[in-house]
């Protein structure tokens, strides 16, 4: 589970807090607020579903820390460059600091995801959003390619957000098997009207035949059009048991693509 959670969720998949507002996630499209529920890649398992709002640019910058000595600098960019609930995320980690034989090596991340989010479907509570997705590895060579879907659904202060995601390997080796699938699910209960809320989540992953599960809980604290994320999760419970800290700061800084 730990090289998805890397980037995709920093899932790690590495990854999709906090959209819009401060009611629902459904409001993420029409502004540039993020004070809400649910991360875009963030510290969460999931990604949010909703695409961010038509013209803005996202960023979000963290630090991920893995029992054994595995520190990283997760950094995702989102996009949103038409008229449509549609955006583009690319996700990298800045920093990769990994330790072997006692001794650690520092360098910058070995993989880039990219994403397409494409809201499909909303309906009362209910929204249901596509991503095709592929990741790009600078050393070593080879890829990967599939797509995520993501539901959720919200009600009152509460809402629950999965994301299912399949790839496959370009260049399969040890170190990219052939076929990855992953579900997570998150649960997020908003606290005030700022938008503070606190997240529960499950993880399910199975690489290569094998089967892990993890699970996390985080706090999310709103400031004006960001947001800090605080995580901490349990990782590979059913194998090696790791524990996961993340904390992350996104900003979304509005409708900067639009003409003046």
């Amino acid at each position: 589970m730990n090289s998805s959670l890397k980037i995709a969720v920093f899932s790690a998949v590495l990854s999709g807090a906090a959209m819009a507002s401060s009611q629902t996630q459904s409001q993420a499209s029409s502004t540039p607020l993020l004070n809400a529920s649910v991360s875009d890649y963030g510290t969460t398992f999931i990604f949010s579903p909703p695409p961010i709002c038509s013209k803005c640019v996202e960023t979000e910058l963290g630090f991920e820390s893995v029992t054994g000595g595995s520190r990283y600098v997760p950094t995702v960019v989102s996009i949103a460059p038409f008229k449509s609930n549609t955006d583009v995320s690319v996700l990298v980690n800045l920093l990769d600091s990994e330790t072997a034989g006692g001794d650690r090596t520092t360098q910058f991340g070995n993989r880039f995801d990219f994403v397409i989010r494409q809201q499909m479907l909303q309906k009362g509570g209910f929204l249901l959003a596509l991503a095709p997705r592929g990741a790009v590895f600078t050393r070593g060579g080879g890829g990967r390619a599939g797509t995520t879907a993501a539901p959720q659904f919200s009600k009152g202060d509460s809402l629950i957000a999965a994301n299912f995601t399949w790839t496959g390997a370009i260049g399969t080796s040890s170190a990219n098997p052939r076929s990855d699938y992953q579900g997570y699910a998150d649960y997020f209960r908003t606290l005030d009207k700022r938008g503070t809320a606190f997240f529960l989540g499950f993880a399910h992953e199975l690489t290569a035949g094998q089967q892990t599960v993890g699970t996390e809980e985080g706090l999310i604290i709103p400031f004006p059009n960001g947001q800090v994320e605080l995580e901490t999760a349990q990782l590979d419970l059913n194998t090696n048991p790791q524990w996961q800290f993340q904390s992350r700061v996104i900003v979304n800084w509005g409708k900067i693509l639009s003409r003046k």
